[in-house]
C-alpha cells in the first residue's frame, strides 16, 4: 500500500466498528477520499465545506450514470438512494442528502463516512448495482436539498469506480448481499499518493437544460416574436 494511503484507508475500518450493527436486509459502505473540490481551482480556498450536500447515486439500468437534469437530482435510469448511519436514524427514514462528515466535524474538503443502505429501496433487485457519489460545491446538505428543484446552472462533481485502483478495497459495483460491507475504493490525488487526476476531485460538470426543454423554450421565444410581429 502506498504510505500516504495507509491512514486514509484506516479511517473507514474505525468507522465501521463504531457502526450500529447491519440487519441482514442492509449493506453498509465505508467511503472516503481527498481532498473534495469546487469548480473554481484546487488551492485550499477551494475545498468544500464539510457542510456541502452530497448524494448517492445508483445506475439502475446499467447504461452509465446519466447527467443531472435540470429538474432533479438524478435522470434517466438513475436512483437517489437512502441512506442510514449514527447521525440519520433508520427509525426517521434516513436521508437522501448529506454532508462530508458525520455531526458535521472534519477537515474542510475532506470526505469520509460510514453509509448504511436498506435493500428494500431496491425493489428485490439481486443483480449488482454501480453507484456514485456526486456533491454540489454550492449547495448545503443542511438546507438545500428538494429532490425535485431546479439546479440549472448548478456545478457538481461525481465520483465512481468499476475497477478498484488500490489494495484491499472495493469496486463501485456493489453486490446487494444483505449483511455485506463494503470498503469502496478511494478518490485520491498526487496529494494523497494516489493516481487519480487532480480534476477528478473538482466539480467540473455544470447542470444544464434537457435538450427538450431548450427546444421548447426557444419555440416560446419564436412564437411570441410571430405574434408581436402580426400585432404589429
Amino acid at each position: 500500500m502506498i504510505p500516504a494511503l495507509r491512514s486514509f484507508f484506516v479511517v473507514p475500518s474505525v468507522l465501521a466498528a463504531g457502526a450500529v450493527s447491519l440487519e441482514a436486509a442492509s449493506i453498509s459502505l465505508n467511503i472516503s477520499s481527498g481532498f473534495l473540490f469546487g469548480s473554481a481551482g484546487l488551492t485550499v480556498a477551494d475545498r468544500l465545506p464539510v457542510s456541502t450536500l452530497c448524494v448517492l447515486v445508483a445506475d439502475m439500468d446499467g447504461n452509465g450514470f446519466d447527467p443531472v437534469p435540470a429538474g432533479a437530482f438524478v435522470g434517466g435510469g438513475d436512483q437517489l438512494i437512502t441512506i442510514t448511519d449514527l447521525e440519520h436514524d433508520v427509525s426517521l427514514g434516513g436521508t437522501r442528502a448529506f454532508d462530508l462528515s458525520a455531526g458535521g466535524g472534519g477537515t474542510p474538503g475532506f470526505f469520509s463516512r460510514t453509509l448504511n443502505i436498506d435493500l428494500a429501496q431496491f425493489g428485490g433487485r439481486t443483480e449488482a448495482v454501480p453507484v456514485a457519489l456526486r456533491w454540489f460545491p454550492t449547495l448545503s446538505a443542511v438546507s438545500d436539498f428538494t429532490p425535485l428543484m431546479s439546479l440549472q446552472g448548478t456545478p457538481y462533481g461525481e465520483f465512481s469506480r468499476v475497477v478498484p485502483a488500490y489494495p484491499n478495497t472495493d469496486s463501485w459495483i456493489l453486490q446487494l448481499n444483505g449483511g455485506a460491507i463494503f470498503d469502496l475504493d478511494p478518490l485520491a490525488t498526487s496529494e494523497f499518493g494516489g493516481i487519480d487526476a487532480e480534476a477528478s476531485a473538482m466539480a467540473t460538470y455544470v447542470v444544464v437544460p434537457e435538450p427538450g426543454v431548450a427546444g421548447l423554450a426557444a419555440l416560446g421565444v419564436v412564437a411570441g416574436w410571430r405574434r408581436r410581429v402580426r400585432c404589429g
